[in-house]
């Protein structure tokens, strides 16, 4: 019988640090956190086109719709705004990538959605908060969101897509929502 072992998980814990990753048709993206604040996991992104989007709980707009499909452009589906603690009483929330390929990059976030609805001046240190990656195949990275900035909009990481070849890299930005309007594509989409 073979040996068997699993792939070392990454974290990447310097801003701008960078790790490649494989990627075949099945890519769990997940936010956990350790507090009781409603903090929400969107996806936006750049498609190769310059057009923008993004997967993000029905809850902002009321369409159905932003959770995406597998099945169709963008490939990509939210599993909705339904925290499940996961192991050691942590919430979760999740999205899952089935493609990638007509996406230039796409940006991971996690938005305070009271402190953004409040203007309150929020960090996410106490939040206990992370974002890990699992691809097809086998690959585990992790980025932290730790960041003692303030403002409600967190910019955790980015998937840069070179032509098939995939990295994700820690941004580690908090912005408030103007600065996260004019700075992340398809940002806008949950704004009025």
């Amino acid at each position: 019988m073979a040996e068997v072992t699993l792939k070392k998980k990454v974290t990447l814990r310097r801003k701008e640090e960078q790790a490649a990753f494989t990627f075949t048709g099945k890519l769990k993206v997940k936010l956990f956190w350790g507090s009781d604040t409603d903090l929400d996991l969107c996806l936006f992104f750049k498609k190769k086109d310059g057009s923008n989007g993004g997967v993000f709980s029905n809850e902002y707009r009321g369409k159905k719709s932003d959770l995406g499909s597998l099945d169709k452009f963008p490939f990509m589906q939210h599993l909705g705004d339904n925290k499940e603690p996961a192991p050691g009483g942590e919430e979760t929330e999740q999205i899952n990538v089935a493609r990638l390929s007509e996406i230039d990059t796409a940006y991971i976030c996690i938005v305070n959605y009271g402190a953004a609805i409040e203007g309150e001046d929020v960090t996410y240190a106490e939040e206990g908060g992370r974002v890990e990656l699992q691809s097809d195949s086998g690959d585990y990275l992790e980025v932290l969101a730790d960041s003692s900035d303030e403002g409600p909009v967190y910019l955790v990481c980015s998937i840069h897509n070179t032509d098939g070849n995939y990295a994700l890299k820690n941004e580690s930005k908090v912005m408030d929502l103007s600065t996260a309007f004019d700075e992340i594509p398809g940002f806008s989409l949950i704004c009025n």
